[in-house]
């Protein structure tokens, strides 16, 4: 299992690093360089930016500064996971409107 955190600010691109855990929040599975310790266990940076008492980290600041600049466009993030086929074209299916 790979992890599914995404890195970069406005160009995202997979960690692709190997998953060694799940956060407790969202469920996305994370490598050890995309994982916070706090009190309810190991979350990836985007939720132990969010939670209170989870160590901080570049890749939390980060997700901090993804967080406020999108909330600015009224969305929670520059991707959710049904836009992986604009994130990721490998993983496009047949019938998109896509050309290749």
């Amino acid at each position: 299992m790979t992890c599914q955190w995404q890195t970069g600010l406005l160009s995202p691109e997979p960690c692709g690093g190997l998953a060694l855990g799940s956060c407790g929040s969202c469920g996305q599975s994370i490598c050890m360089i995309h994982s916070s310790m706090g009190p309810s266990g190991t979350a990836c940076p985007q939720c132990a930016n969010m939670q209170p008492g989870y160590e901080q980290n570049e890749e939390t600041e980060m997700a901090g500064a993804r967080g406020s600049y999108y909330q600015q466009y009224g969305t929670s993030g520059y991707f959710s996971k049904n836009d992986e086929s604009s994130v990721n074209p490998k993983k496009r299916e047949k019938n998109d409107d896509f050309e290749t």
